[in-house]
C-alpha cells in the first residue's frame, strides 16, 4: 500500500530506488529507540531528495544520504548512524 501512496506523488520514480528507500525507511522505523519515527510524508520528501541528488539506490542504506530530510531529531539521526555502522 505504501508503494501506491508514494507512486501517486511521482511521475518517474524508479522502482529500484523506491524498493531500496523503503527498505531503509522501514529499517529505521523498526529501531526501537528512535523517538520520532519517519512518516509517509518524510519518505516522500526523502525520495525527492534522493532523486534530485542522483543517489545510487544500492548505496542508500550504507550511506544514508540526506538523512536530515527523513529524520528530524538530531538524536535520532545519531542513533540511526550508530546502528548503521
Amino acid at each position: 500500500m505504501m508503494s501506491q501512496i508514494v507512486y501517486s506523488h511521482f511521475e518517474n520514480l524508479e522502482d529500484h530506488l523506491l524498493e531500496k528507500a523503503m527498505e531503509t525507511f522501514y529499517w529505521i522505523r523498526g529501531i526501537r529507540d528512535v523517538r520520532k519515527k519517519p512518516s509517509t510524508s518524510e519518505l516522500i520528501d526523502w525520495l525527492r531528495a534522493l532523486m534530485v541528488g542522483g543517489c545510487d539506490p544500492d548505496k542508500i542504506q550504507q550511506e544514508l544520504p540526506f538523512l536530515g530530510v527523513l529524520i528530524k531529531k538530531d538524536e535520532d539521526q545519531e542513533l540511526v548512524k550508530e546502528m548503521n555502522e
